[in-house]
């Protein structure tokens, strides 16, 4: 009787429990401070948003440099 009691108890806790695989990545945004107004202005007007310039950006930097 006790096992059946322990065992619905470890059901429920597994359950509960938010388990993740630490291999799944997670996306976030990442804010990105002090630059300037110009910089994103010029970049609206020719249609490309600050993140999206910003990020290919850093791909290339980071192909330079050998990091991917």
């Amino acid at each position: 009787m006790k096992f059946n009691d322990l065992e619905d108890k470890l059901k429920k806790a597994t359950n509960k429990a938010s388990l993740k695989n630490n291999e799944e990545k997670t996306t976030k945004n990442i804010v990105v401070y002090n630059v300037p107004k110009e910089w994103s202005d010029v970049l609206k007007e020719s249609s490309i948003s600050f993140s999206a310039y910003a990020k290919m950006a850093i791909i290339e930097k980071m192909k330079k440099d050998g990091l991917i």
